[in-house]
């Protein structure tokens, strides 16, 4: 009796014992399970992370070319505001897919600008890496894939199957310093002159840092200012390539017939100064909203003329003759096109007199001539032109 009751309980605890074993079993198969879901979905989320890292970086990226440019505008003494990135002739998605690879991500289609000036740009990356799925994930399709080696990826090891990519957007704007003139005495006012001496050029960011751009500008201080920014939401305004300039009296005049083959921004650049005719020159004068009725400080002289006009091309030229005679690629007489720039009178720092060929077959010329005057067609060969500069890059410009 005792025996049989040993016996009993001898058998209780052994089914007790392979009761405990399951479920520790269970217990290891379970963490087992959980581990490996966490692993996946740690390792998927750091593809997620690597992914905006990349997209990051090609929207930012995008948008180098357009701060080089302006920065070296800066330093050459050039206000780069309103400069829109047609003028430095990159292609953007190329720009991008450079940033993007670096960080292990590949760019999905092109960049995407907006803004007036193409300011905004927005990236699309996927991660060069995949989380590989398990074969018993996989769809028929999947498994025709894989036995056919299509569409396969790599994960981080360099095992290759079907997997999981991760994508990311990412949108940047270039956010330039407000970049302001500083001017020396100048030498008189003579006959057309129309310029004061530019002595250099500061810009200075929101927050009211500023650093001298020229003379003798520091590119790595002055490169600070011009920042590049990642930002929620794209412009509103598209982004065409084609420049838009600052006129605000309403819709430019047609330029009327040009010669075949004359560039977009060059017939803008015509236009806006083909709505100055009339308006009083001014000395010293902006060019900003000029008036027939009497001379202000917003009227023109010749240089600022020819600078607003290529500024309402979206092309950023300097100030004044002196340095506008050295912008750009001096033009043989026999040579001239329309939009070209025509300089006169030699003076000790340069030409003192610079207008904006609209017609070279006849000569034709618009010019802010002089004080008392307004701004007016003149025929520039029987003045004694001393220079033609074509103040644009012609393979960048359409």
């Amino acid at each position: 009796m005792m025996e049989r009751f040993s016996r009993g309980r001898t058998g209780r605890r052994d089914d007790k014992g392979a009761g405990t074993t399951i479920l520790m079993v269970a217990i290891a198969l379970a963490l087992s399970f959980v581990s490996v879901l966490f692993f996946r979905i740690t390792h998927m989320n750091d593809l997620r992370t690597r992914a905006q890292e990349g997209a990051d970086a090609a929207a930012l990226g995008a948008l180098a070319p357009l701060r080089e440019e302006a920065v070296t505008l800066a330093l050459n003494g050039v206000a780069p505001d309103m400069i829109g990135y047609w003028a430095t002739g990159a292609d953007a998605t190329t720009a991008a897919r450079k940033y993007a690879v670096r960080n292990d991500t590949d760019l999905v289609g092109k960049v995407h600008q907006t803004s007036m000036l193409g300011y905004v740009a927005k990236a699309d990356v996927s991660s060069r890496y995949c989380d590989l799925k398990r074969k018993d994930e996989l769809t028929l399709q999947e498994k025709e894939d894989l036995r056919a080696r299509r569409n396969l990826c790599t994960d981080g090891s360099g095992e290759e199957g079907i997997g999981r990519k991760a994508g990311a957007t990412a949108i940047a704007k270039f956010v330039p310093p407000t970049c302001t003139p500083f001017w020396a005495a100048g030498e008189g006012l003579p006959d057309g002159g129309g310029s004061p001496f530019q002595a250099g050029l500061t810009c200075k960011d929101a927050q009211g840092n500023e650093v001298r751009a020229a003379p003798n500008g520091n590119r790595e201080r002055l490169s600070k200012l011009f920042k590049i920014r990642l930002v929620a939401k794209e412009d509103s305004q598209k982004y065409t390539g084609l420049p838009y300039g600052l006129w605000n009296n309403g819709p430019l005049p047609d330029p009327g017939p040009l010669p075949p083959g004359t560039p977009e921004m060059i017939k803008r650049a015509i236009a806006f100064a083909m709505a100055q005719l009339g308006t009083w020159y001014q000395w010293g004068g902006t060019c900003t909203n000029a008036s027939r009725a009497s001379a202000t400080p917003a009227n023109c002289d010749c240089s600022s003329l020819t600078q607003m006009a290529y500024r309402a091309a979206g092309i950023a030229i300097p100030r004044v003759t002196y340095d506008q005679v050295r912008h750009g690629r001096h033009i043989p007489p026999g040579q001239v096109k329309a939009g070209d720039l025509v300089f006169f009178r030699p003076g000790p720092r340069g030409p003192e007199h610079v207008g904006l060929v609209v017609d070279p077959a006849k000569g034709i010329m618009i010019e802010a001539p002089r004080t008392g005057a307004v701004v007016r067609y003149s025929d520039y060969k029987s003045r004694g032109p001393i220079a033609f500069v074509r103040p644009y890059n012609e393979s960048t410009t359409t």
